[in-house]
């Protein structure tokens, strides 16, 4: 059963949801015998070919036939003889069907959820993620249904949808806020290439633990807030953790990048200043990055070590970002000379925003940039999905006050993926993302090649969901500095005290 076509199975389920049964010509021919269908046989109702009244019909087993009488709509008898194959159909055997759906992101089928046809299925894997396929003739209304259980259950599901505009799914679900809370993905794109539906997944669960876990150190009486607020993200959020789906499922035109940039501006100018309506598409004849930002003005710093950061961004919004096309010598030599003239900073960073990077493109590409480095610049690429995460917990105001009851301002989350001193002192500059093919032991060739060229290169910063998650934890684990001078409000003054 596991070698059956996933691309098989979508097909299937697809048939199934909108015409309710399956005639054995349209039953992709592969999963016949595998346990995922079970045949059952009817018998004609009407003449099969007047639709007039049977006035008899005989089963014949041993012709495998049925054997029909019909008056005729002008009252000439006529007799038909009809193979079992024309009324033979097929229906879904549901639990192993989930459980072949499930095994695509490495999960485990607990249960079915019943009373859930004709219309929609779901399941819920061991680890609690909620998988919800749709169709029948009206999906949109069964989406809806979806949206509104993930947010009033706090449910992180993988939406399973008919391929039609795909796009106004999202749109709707938008209007939902699920953020990270839903990932929403084509039926056929479920046999695709795995990492449109295990990557994400891994993201959305991802975040869903490391807000689960930093809401864990806030009062009981608040977690069901922080829930909610966690169930009510931006779009922004939305927009970034579909990004290479809606490139993928060509959504958006190979020739724009535009909603990349705007999302990316967006987001970035949550986190930290951005200039608003420059660069990007509009002045690409005037050799402007995407984006520039500044991170400044960090405080509580009495000891002086937080300095002023510039950065210049560029947005890569196809599916993988293509290094090895662009121009260093010219393009980006542009950008830093205008940051380093117009920018009253100490450090510059040098900025992309992808969606995934082809092998080792990013070691050759910083290699070729290096030579027009300055010691205070440094390439620094992030995910997407890393953009996101960071994002979610800033705008979860419950935990982005925890985090900053230890720093003070939140800007110090992410201070040292710009700055390379900063971010050598902290405990994620060694990690990496994953490259080529990994062993059952252990590391792959390619991958052990990228760890040791990653760590020759300090200011190549590459920053990932592992990245971000670790910087948080690490973060949160720190002594909550002004946590404790807040305290002090709260604590019963002194007799010395009394009165100032």
């Amino acid at each position: 059963m596991n070698g059956t076509s996933l691309d098989d199975v979508a097909e299937a389920i697809d048939l199934r949801l909108r015409e309710g049964e399956i005639l054995e010509e349209t039953l992709p021919s592969s999963l016949i015998g595998t346990g995922l269908v079970d045949a059952k046989l009817k018998s004609p109702q009407r003449c099969p070919e007047c639709r007039g009244q049977l006035r008899s019909k005989k089963k014949d087993e041993s012709e495998r036939v049925f054997r029909t009488r019909c008056t005729g709509q002008y009252g000439e008898t006529h007799e038909e003889i009809v193979p079992f194959e024309e009324w033979r159909f097929f229906d879904l055997q549901w639990e192993p069907v989930m459980q072949r759906v499930v095994t695509a992101i490495d999960r485990d089928l607990d249960h079915i959820e019943p009373q859930s046809l004709p219309s929609s299925v779901h399941g819920v894997t061991e680890d609690g993620l909620r998988v919800s396929v749709i169709g029948g003739r009206n999906p949109k209304r069964e989406a809806t249904s979806v949206y509104i259980y993930a947010l009033r259950e706090d449910q992180p599901t993988l939406l399973l949808v008919p391929d039609s505009e795909v796009d106004s799914y999202l749109e709707m679900q938008s209007l939902f806020t699920t953020g990270s809370l839903v990932y929403t993905l084509p039926l056929s794109m479920l046999g695709g290439d795995s990492e449109y539906l295990e990557d994400p997944v891994e993201a959305m669960e991802q975040i869903q633990a490391l807000e689960e876990d930093i809401a864990q150190d806030l009062a009981k009486d608040s977690h069901k807030v922080v829930g909610r607020i966690h169930s009510n993200p931006r779009y922004m959020l939305t927009e970034l953790n579909h990004m290479r789906l809606l490139r993928a499922n060509k959504e958006l035109p190979q020739s724009s990048g535009t909603r990349l940039e705007e999302v990316g501006h967006a987001a970035l100018s949550t986190l930290t200043p951005t200039y608003p309506d420059a660069g990007g598409e509009d002045d690409r004849g005037d050799e402007l990055p995407d984006l520039v930002f500044k991170i400044t003005d960090i405080a509580p710093d009495p000891d002086d070590k937080y300095a002023t950061v510039g950065g210049v961004v560029d947005a890569k919004s196809g599916d993988d970002a293509d290094f090895g096309s662009e121009e260093t010598d010219g393009k980006h030599t542009k950008y830093l000379s205008r940051a380093r003239r117009n920018l009253s900073v100490e450090h510059i960073s040098h900025v992309f925003i992808v969606n995934e990077i082809d092998g080792k493109k990013d070691i050759e590409f910083f290699d070729k940039m290096d030579e027009f480095y300055n010691p205070n610049e440094n390439l620094v690429i992030w995910y997407v999905d890393a953009l996101a995460m960071l994002l979610e917990m800033a705008l979860t105001a419950n935990i982005r006050n925890e985090l900053q009851l230890i720093g003070g301002d939140f800007q110090k989350v992410f201070y040292p993926f710009f700055v390379t001193d900063a971010f050598k002192q902290t405990s994620v500059s060694g990690i990496t993302r994953e490259v080529g093919q990994q062993v059952e032991d252990g590391l792959g060739k390619v991958q052990k090649e990228y760890n040791e060229e990653y760590g020759e290169r300090p200011r190549l910063h590459v920053i990932t969901t592992d990245v971000v998650e670790e910087r948080i934890r690490n973060f949160k684990d720190s002594r909550g500095e002004v946590e404790e001078d807040l305290a002090e409000y709260f604590r019963e003054p002194s007799l010395l005290s009394e009165g100032y």
